[in-house]
């Protein structure tokens, strides 16, 4: 238990440190004020890979506050936070994968499976709404062109993990 919690004050430090480095040389404060919303993300996925089989559990509100953070991180980078009318969708894909943590930390593979069928949804959503708002609503066409071929990638990675998953592969 003292060694766990020695880890995560540890990665703590390690964290603050790197923050105060990167202070020194970059503008932080316009564009890192999401770490605020990582890094307790962070913290929470790490006690539940480091913590017993009972905090396992913090794998799902780790891993979608980390994926709140990190779609807040990418707009404020980007400037772009008319993209939150679907990247709200992230969030379901954060609940799913803290759900296929938590399965794979306790070895439910029901909740494996679950966790990942959320996550898919969850892609779905983004991608179709994304389509909407950029194509129909933004009217801007090469907005979507640069996230056509992430997109892509990831249905095609989603492909193949369900492909992986049916019972006749």
């Amino acid at each position: 238990m003292l060694r766990n919690r020695d880890a995560m004050i540890g990665l703590v430090l390690v964290v603050v440190g790197l923050l105060f480095i990167l202070g020194q040389s970059f503008d932080l404060g316009g564009v890192a004020w999401p770490l605020f919303v990582i890094v307790p993300g962070l913290l929470l996925l790490g006690s539940a890979f480091l913590g017993k089989r009972e905090s396992a559990q913090l794998a799902i509100p780790g891993a979608i506050v980390t994926t709140i953070g990190l779609v807040l991180f990418a707009l404020a980078a980007t400037d772009y936070w008319q993209a939150w009318s679907y990247c709200w969708a992230l969030i379901i894909v954060g609940a799913g994968a803290g759900n296929f943590l938590y399965g794979a930390l306790t070895n439910d593979h029901k909740r494996e499976r679950d966790g990942l069928q959320t996550a898919y949804i969850g892609l779905g959503l983004f991608a179709a709404f994304g389509a909407f708002f950029e194509f129909l609503i933004f009217g801007d066409f090469g907005g979507i062109l640069r996230w056509l071929l992430p997109i892509a990638l990831i249905a095609g990675g989603a492909y193949l993990l369900i492909r992986r998953e049916s019972p006749g592969s």
